[in-house]
């Protein structure tokens, strides 16, 4: 969403628990999703894991042309491994900053160490949601460049990026960067439909 500023930045957000739980997770977490992100992300360089997915991989129609429609067809990952601890998140911190929005698409994105995350801009239906960054894991290192300007952006902070200005991200620390991505769509956009399996959102969409 085009905030008339590279990013707000709303406070402190507690992510202990989320962190600590997440430590605890298999390399093969990571990879569970993968067809989800080189639908949605392309080549982009690390895995990314999702609780809220709006183009999961069984929905055959764009999300924007759904949207005139009023509705967007989410599908919720209720059963996945950290689950509970981002919903506790975004209830009691994120929902308060944004009454008026349903929550549209969940993420825990890496980024390797000298991974590049090209300088690009959202279009669709992301350049008309608010899209949510909480740095889980980051090194001083990491450097996010949002139309033309550097910032850091510290562990457990909630920040609303403005992703129709161009902008990039560079891992040139010796650690993997995790960002919890949170898509917030306004009212004025659409209506969120939640589904809790493939099976029901899809026996949905084909009705």
């Amino acid at each position: 969403m085009d905030l008339g500023k590279p990013l707000v930045k709303y406070g402190a957000a507690d992510i202990t628990k989320l962190r600590k739980n997440m430590r605890q997770l298999p390399t093969e977490f990571w990879e569970s999703d993968r067809a989800s992100r080189v639908k949605l992300a392309g080549d982009r360089p690390g895995n990314a894991v999702f609780f809220y997915n709006d183009e999961p991989p069984c929905v055959k129609r764009p999300t924007h042309a759904e949207a005139t429609s009023g509705f967007v067809s989410v599908l919720r990952y209720a059963d996945r491994p950290l689950f509970a601890e981002i919903q506790t998140l975004i209830e009691t911190r994120i929902m308060s900053c944004f009454p008026g929005c349903d929550v549209l698409r969940v993420q825990l994105a890496e980024l390797p160490p000298g991974g590049i995350i090209k300088p690009h801009r959202d279009i669709g239906i992301l350049a008309l949601i608010h899209r949510l960054h909480i740095p889980i894991v980051t090194h001083k290192r990491v450097s996010f460049t949002v139309a033309g300007q550097p910032f850091f952006l510290t562990e457990g902070t909630l920040y609303d990026l403005n992703n129709t200005a161009i902008h990039s991200v560079e891992n040139n620390s010796h650690i993997m960067r995790i960002h919890l991505l949170v898509d917030m769509m306004p009212h004025s956009v659409a209506r969120a439909r939640y589904y809790d399996t493939e099976e029901s959102m899809a026996a949905a969409l084909a009705g």
